[in-house]
C-alpha cells in the first residue's frame, strides 16, 4: 500500500510539474505573441510614416517645380512687356484723358474734400 501511495504521489507529482511546463510553455507563448503583434504594429506605423514623408517630399518637389514654371511666364510676360507696345496702357490713356472720367475724378474728390471739412 505504501508503494501505491508512492506511486500516486509520483504520479501526481510528474502531473504537476508537467502541468507547470505547460503552462510556462503557455505563458511564454503568450508574451511571444504580444511582442511579435507589437513589433509588426511598430513597422507598420514605421512603414506609415515613411509614406508621408515620402508623400511630403514629393509635394515639396511638385510645388518648387510649379513656382519655378509660374516664375519663368512671369519673366516671360515682363520681357514681352519691356520689348512690346502695350495695348493696356492706350486703353487707360483713353480712360484718363476722357473729359467725364475727369469730371467724375473731380466731383468724387470735392465731395471727399467737403466731407473732411465738415468733420
Amino acid at each position: 500500500m505504501v508503494e501505491a501511495q508512492e506511486k500516486f504521489d509520483e504520479m501526481e507529482n510528474i502531473e504537476q510539474s508537467e502541468f507547470l511546463f505547460a503552462n510556462m510553455k503557455r505563458t511564454y507563448d503568450q508574451y511571444q505573441t504580444l511582442d511579435a503583434r507589437i513589433l509588426q504594429d511598430a513597422q507598420t506605423n514605421s512603414q506609415n510614416i515613411q509614406n508621408v514623408a515620402l508623400q511630403v517630399l514629393q509635394n515639396a518637389v511638385e510645388t518648387a517645380n510649379m513656382v519655378s514654371k509660374q516664375a519663368v511666364r512671369h519673366g516671360d510676360l515682363a520681357i514681352d512687356r519691356q520689348w512690346n507696345v502695350d495695348e493696356q496702357g492706350y486703353t487707360v490713356a483713353d480712360i484718363l484723358n476722357d473729359s467725364k472720367f475727369q469730371d467724375a475724378i473731380a466731383t468724387a474728390l470735392a465731395k471727399i474734400t467737403a466731407d473732411m471739412v465738415a468733420k
